[in-house]
């Protein structure tokens, strides 16, 4: 399947990516917005009962406080299971925050995404999953590797 016809444009100036295999990351913009009212929920005698309006939620200010370095990846693969990122789910993801030691990253391995925590082990950089089937990943200068973005959010349907 070719990546450039499984690319949907989203609101929040991101995009999903379904196949996590690509060399670069394709740039869509688009200038969509999302506001919400966030409803105080209350529950009286097992009955929901909605308050009035507090405030309003912009979504762009919530996920995406720069939206210009946020893109959004679709995971596929059980690699990061146990730090509950779970097959479908839609991660944020800042390419201008600079991946700190424990961070979860998006990271090009010779011409795959994948997303790991990043790990500085004796001065080696590891990409580590947060599933025991796999084994860490040292990255040497044999890889084509690449730091794409540091990832901020989960989204699930629940």
């Amino acid at each position: 399947m070719d990546l450039n016809s499984k690319l949907l444009v989203l609101p929040l100036r991101l995009f999903i990516q379904y196949k996590m295999k690509t060399k670069k990351l394709p740039y869509v913009k688009t200038s969509y917005n999302f506001v919400a009212p966030i409803v105080e929920a209350k529950v009286r005698r097992r009955i929901l009962q909605n308050s009035r309006v507090n405030k309003l939620l912009d979504l762009n200010a919530f996920l995406a406080d720069d939206a210009e370095n946020i893109f959004l990846v679709r995971v596929s693969g059980d690699s990061m299971v146990d730090a509950n990122i779970y097959e479908g789910d839609i991660l944020v993801v800042n390419k201008s925050e600079k991946p700190a030691n424990g961070k979860i990253i998006i990271a090009s391995l010779n011409g795959e995404l994948a997303v790991k925590y990043y790990r500085i082990i004796n001065k080696g950089a590891y990409l580590v999953s947060a599933n025991k089937k796999y084994l860490p990943i040292k990255i040497s200068e044999f890889f084509q590797f690449e730091i794409q973005g540091v990832v901020k959010h989960i989204i699930r349907n629940l």
